[in-house]
């Protein structure tokens, strides 16, 4: 089938939506008629949202057949055509969700018994050929430069993992940025009165509360040793492994890393145990001081700290080792026969060698304390009297213990967002101001 007859199928394909829209679409109601009573029935959000698919079918659906009519009639290239060509492909995406959503809701989620007219077969039918045809004369396309080709293979590639960043990741961040806005409860999405728009109202509601405060000041604490704890102890540790200042590298680099690969609610335990009243550290404090007496409620977070920068920095240890070795030995050989001091060599060659691994170990290491959850919810449960709290552990109580509060619980998941985006922001400007490059 040639370029000519592909565009006159697609154009009658075109055709067969609209034409969809003059007959019944719900039983005896047409689409301009259905797409009025969804939107002017008043019972709810849903029925407004249907109202307004149905619209955005039709309107896609004309300036479509629009468009191919405009390719039909006028074969001459220009750029006016190219720009018609891309807008055409994103109004086919446009018209495909719409009518997607508009049928499927109104069928399963609505209280309407609806029965679904012929009007609706004539739009089903014309959009799935309208798409086979499209994607038919994307495919068969001629005269692709080698750059067009690359591009092309290079979406076909990425676009799944795309779509599925955007399904698992980006879609669900943006919508609860949205539900901090609203004062949604829990429940059906879509019933009349469910959302409702309250602006900053549980913003203000979170900078209000004094354990919002004491969960900030624990997690600044963690990254404060995850940064200035983890990062120096894996780099040093590292260091002294890869350079074979010591013996036995493999035995130091194996239990370095072991509590990497222990899981965290057993780490957890063990620990809540050994700093436990009756545990192993008040022990062996007392044979020291008889008169010691170890007490969560004085220094609650100290235990947790020392706990975080035991386990996690077996991961920056391999993290530097990698690049360690990756760095020509014969360079630094050439220093030290040239004069230089241990100390000169790791200032001059190794450490602007590893700036890009600094910083992206650094924001690992702000994102990981941020998002602190499991260790702590074992080994603390956020007390005694709330004072080990996290925002992760704060957000968590507010969305699923007592009484849930999901607007809270949004509000506080977007600040935590906030937050790691103004620390990787920062770094990655002291990036840019010290001349820190990656290869």
């Amino acid at each position: 089938m040639n370029e000519k007859k592909l565009r006159l199928t697609g154009i009658i394909c075109l055709a067969l939506i609209l034409l969809g829209f003059c007959i019944p679409v719900f039983d005896e109601t047409n689409g301009f008629g259905a797409a009025i009573y969804f939107i002017t029935t008043g019972q709810g959000v849903l029925y407004y949202l249907i109202g307004i698919a149905l619209i955005i079918t039709f309107a896609t659906t004309a300036i479509s057949l629009l468009t191919s009519l405009y390719f039909y009639i006028c074969t001459k290239k220009n750029n006016c055509a190219r720009q018609l060509y891309q807008a055409k492909h994103i109004l086919l995406i446009a018209a495909v969700i719409s009518t997607l959503f508009s049928f499927i809701v109104a069928k399963k989620f609505t209280d309407e018994d609806i029965n679904f007219g012929a009007g609706f077969y004539f739009i089903i039918y014309g959009l799935t050929g309208y798409v086979i045809v499209t994607l038919y004369s994307t495919l068969l396309e001629g005269s692709l430069s080698t750059r067009k080709e690359e591009r092309r293979a290079y979406w076909m590639l990425a676009l799944p993992a795309i779509l599925f960043y955007f399904g698992v990741m980006t879609f669900p961040s943006i919508f609860s940025v949205i539900l901090s806005l609203t004062n949604y409860s829990g429940g059906s999405l879509f019933e009349q009165g469910a959302l409702k728009f309250v602006g900053l109202k549980n913003y203000i509601k979170v900078f209000k509360d004094n354990y919002f405060y004491i969960s900030l000041k624990n997690n600044f604490w963690i990254v404060i040793v995850s940064v200035f704890g983890q990062l120096p102890l894996g780099f040093f540790l590292a260091y002294v492994l890869t350079r074979g200042l010591v013996k036995g590298k493999d035995f130091f680099q194996s239990m370095i890393y072991l509590p990497c690969v222990i899981s965290t609610v057993v780490i957890g335990i063990l620990f809540q145990t050994f700093f436990s009243a009756h545990g192993a550290w008040t022990e062996i404090m007392q044979k020291i001081n008889p008169a010691y007496e170890w007490s969560m409620n004085s220094h609650p977070m100290t235990p947790v700290l020392f706990v975080i920068l035991w386990m996690y920095t077996g991961t920056y240890l391999i993290i530097f080792m990698a690049n360690l070795q990756k760095i020509d030995p014969q360079i630094m050989e050439a220093a030290t026969i040239d004069g230089a001091t241990e100390w000169q060599v790791l200032w001059h060659i190794i450490f602007p060698e590893l700036s890009g691994v600094f910083v992206i170990s650094a924001i690992l290491a702000i994102s990981g304390s941020l998002k602190s959850f499991d260790l702590i919810y074992v080994m603390t449960g956020g007390g005694p009297a709330k004072q080990t709290y996290v925002l992760s552990l704060y957000m968590f109580d507010k969305a699923f213990r007592g009484a849930s509060d999901y607007p809270m619980a949004n509000t506080i998941s977007t600040i935590m967002v906030i937050i790691s985006l103004i620390l990787i922001g920062i770094v990655k400007s002291l990036e840019k101001k010290f001349g820190a490059k990656e290869d």
